[in-house]
């Protein structure tokens, strides 16, 4: 085992890419090759798929059923969705042609099938039935190899959602997917992954506009050879809302190169190196890589060490420069640089081997976002080299791998890019990336139900008219999506979402949402649920352990009340959070407003205002830019209820100032003013002159 992974990890050690960009609000544009294509529109894409669909009528050949079956899945979620002016969203319709198509092994379908069984349950069925059949189906497709299904099942694994908590297995599951993505990492310059909160306002998710890019583009035509480096940069990782585009990329970074930027050098090596929309060219990456790090460049460094590590037609492999140059620009800053020499410590190349060094080398790389040093610690963390073994950190390192792959990234880019104008299309990607555990697409596709802006897994329902039936028909379909919301909320808390959090306690506090209890099975009207049909016709039973026995209490979801001591429990996770990015501070500030409203006013708890105000003080502390004025007049209104609580009773108090001399002589005198006042008054209406009239 020790050998087999320590040979995986020396094939590591020939990479000449950039590590994976990861940015929390960024915005992304779509980085497909063909995007200047036209798309087809959803009707055409429907009339193509419905006549593909369609069962043929003589016996298929093996070939044809697999295709058929991809138009099934692929015509599944149209249905799944809806189509604008072709096609209502049709639930039932959806489901029939996944299981069609999952009958004959599609793993699309399969997939689908199991999201559609975890994320839908029925108002009197017991969520488990379907929990297992979601696991059923999640299983099958992870046995045809599909990404989605290995990540699901490796963090339905790590968590013991639905099956077994079993770290070891869930490892197994995220490694497969890792293993691959890693690959494409030491080879290439992948797209980079940005992550958007839909949640978080326009202003706070550092989106660049189009006039900006239009206006740094003109800087850098202009001769500024830093903004001509950086916008080539963002062009060759499609960040910040620049789509990757290496042919541009190249255009600025000739530009500053042209001048002798390090930077454009260091990158243009890059280019060259794996060939990124031209011929790979190892000699022309070397003068590029030489004359960046004889500017001390860290990145021009590790490429520079590349070439000595690998040696070209006119340039021969020296590994002690190698070492040498990683050695620099590891000490440089660059995450590349790094990685590639705790490659070389860990597998004794041109260095003496240290585990340790590894291990801290890879560890630095780390904290700079490189997936392929997350992927070479998991492995270590696996088998315990170079640092004490422990699964949990692996399969949390393996996570972080598989969640930068291309399965993940391009329905990232696809679903940002529908965001607002097709908020339905959007939710789909969302949700399928949130059952394979991505947080951010937990959070979006949660939002996106939450608000009412899409309205994925709902039959198509009449539009609100006014009438009392309209309106009784809305607040179903509200209530449905916040019931939907709510699970991907709180998937996504568990993995210590703040927003999420305080999200849920604004459910509980208003009583939105669904509740599970448990409640005695009728053993006359008890029904078993089955799994689906089989490809022969035959009905496929679910074992007996997931169904239960006949006298075990059923689980049933319910609606939830009202609950203040659940609501303040929620909003205290929030609000005790530590700060790990500047999109969390709104959330955890709220967390500590409404933490100290409920201790104010006694809310699920004592009341308490000394409290209240250590948590109105929080929330200043925790977002100094947020809205103050609120915080400032709530802190107000709560020096004045603090000393209106300290007042005696009312009885009390008149007992007291009756007794009192000056109360006295202050009551006399306030006698004597308002006496003074009437007469005043009436001398002054006496002396007024009467009018005449001519």
């Amino acid at each position: 085992m020790l050998h087999r992974h320590r040979a995986a990890l020396a094939v590591l050690i020939i990479t000449c890419s950039s590590p994976a960009v990861v940015v929390e609000g960024g915005e992304s544009e779509p980085s497909s090759a063909d995007a200047d294509a036209p798309a087809e529109s959803d009707a055409e894409v429907l009339a193509r798929l419905k006549a593909c669909s369609e069962p043929a009528q003589s016996v298929e050949a093996a070939g044809d059923i697999k295709a058929r079956a991809i138009c099934q899945a692929k015509l599944a979620e149209l249905y799944l969705r809806g189509v604008e002016d072709g096609l209502a969203a049709n639930m039932t319709a959806a489901t029939e042609l996944l299981e069609d198509a999952a009958g004959v092994g599609n793993p699309d379908a399969q997939y689908m099938l199991a999201v559609l069984y975890s994320a839908m349950h029925q108002p009197s069925e017991d969520p488990r039935q379907r929990e297992a059949l979601a696991v059923l189906h999640f299983y099958a497709a992870s046995t045809a190899g599909h990404p989605g299904a290995l990540m699901a099942m490796g963090y339905r694994h790590m968590h013991g959602y639905g099956v077994p908590r079993a770290c070891a297995t869930a490892a197994l599951n995220y490694i497969d997917v890792a293993k691959k993505i890693t690959s494409v990492y030491s080879s290439g310059m992948p797209q980079a992954v940005e992550l958007i909160r839909l949640n978080l306002h326009q202003k706070d998710r550092k989106v660049i506009g189009a006039s900006e890019m239009n206006l740094f583009v003109q800087i850098a035509s202009s001769g500024d050879t830093t903004v001509a480096a950086a916008i080539g940069k963002r062009y060759l990782l499609g960040i910040e809302g620049f789509r990757q585009d290496y042919k541009k990329a190249r255009h600025y970074l000739r530009m500053a190169a042209d001048r002798n930027h390090p930077g454009a050098l260091a990158l243009l090596g890059y280019m060259y190196c794996l060939g990124l929309g031209i011929p790979q060219n190892l000699d022309m990456a070397y003068s590029y890589f030489v004359s960046a790090s004889a500017q001390n460049d860290a990145l021009g460094h590790n490429g520079l060490g590349f070439i000595y590590f690998r040696g070209t037609g006119n340039q021969g492999k020296n590994l002690k420069l190698a070492f040498k140059h990683f050695n620099e620009s590891a000490h440089g800053g660059s995450s590349d640089g790094m990685f590639n020499l705790a490659s070389m410590y860990l597998t004794g190349t041109g260095v003496e081997q240290s585990f340790q060094r590894a291990v801290l080398y890879f560890t630095q790389a780390l904290d700079r976002g490189h997936t392929p040093a997350a992927y070479s610690l998991a492995v270590m963390h696996l088998n315990g080299i170079g640092t004490v073994r422990d699964c949990d950190i692996a399969v949390n390192l393996l996570k972080k791998v598989c969640e930068r792959g291309e399965w993940v990234s391009s329905k990232l880019v696809d679903a940002y890019e529908f965001g607002d104008k097709e908020p339905d299309k959007a939710a789909l990607l969302f949700l399928k990336l949130a059952e394979a555990g991505h947080e951010v697409a937990q959070m979006n596709v949660a939002h996106l139900l939450d608000n009412g802006a899409a309205t994925l897994l709902q039959e198509a329902t009449a539009a609100d008219d006014g009438s009392d039936a309209g309106k009784q028909i809305a607040d179903e379909s509200r209530s449905s999506s916040r019931s939907l919301a709510q699970r991907y909320y709180e998937l996504s808390a568990e993995q210590g979402s703040a927003s999420s959090e305080l999200r849920l306690g604004d459910y509980a506090y208003y009583g939105w949402g669904t509740s599970a209890a448990f409640v005695e099975r009728d053993a006359d009207d008890g029904v078993r649920a089955d799994a689906g049909t089989a490809a022969d016709g035959s009905d496929l039973e679910l074992p007996d352990s997931f169904r239960g026995d006949d006298d075990e209490p059923e689980l049933q979801l319910q609606p939830q009340a009202v609950d203040y001591e659940s609501s303040l429990a929620r909003y205290r996770r929030a609000a005790e959070m530590t700060v790990t990015g500047e999109w969390m501070q709104s959330f955890v500030a709220r967390g500590a407003f409404n933490l100290g409203f409920m201790h104010q006013f006694g809310l699920g708890v004592s009341q308490d205002l000394h409290m209240a105000k250590q948590h109105y003080h929080r929330c200043r502390e925790v977002d100094p830019g947020g809205l103050q004025t609120p915080v400032s007049i709530v802190l107000a209104l709560l020096g004045m209820h603090m000393f209106f609580l300290r007042l005696p009773a009312w009885r009390v108090l008149w007992q007291r100032l009756s007794v009192d001399f000056r109360v006295h002589v202050l009551f006399l005198h306030a006698v004597g003013f308002l006496t003074l006042a009437i007469m005043r008054y009436r001398f002054a209406g006496r002396r007024r002159p009467r009018s005449g009239t001519a």
